[in-house]
């Protein structure tokens, strides 16, 4: 460890670098989120609302494979 102190904002910024390498993750869902940071748009409402369009989605997705 450096032992260097770093912004709340650095912090988050190398989460959202790093989680892509993370086993298990939904990847659709993590680029959802890491698109949100990068636009300064992660608030609570659009976090919802993108993870609700991806569902969405996804239902559609399962409904055309069904028939």
């Amino acid at each position: 460890m450096s032992g260097e102190t770093k912004s709340g904002r650095e912090v988050i910024s190398e989460f959202f670098a790093e989680i892509l390498n993370v086993e298990g993750i939904d990847e659709k869902t993590v680029k959802k989120l890491i698109s949100l940071h990068r636009e300064n748009k992660l608030t609570d409402t659009n976090i919802q609302n993108s993870m609700e369009q991806l569902l969405q989605e996804e239902l559609n997705n399962a409904e055309g494979k069904d028939g």
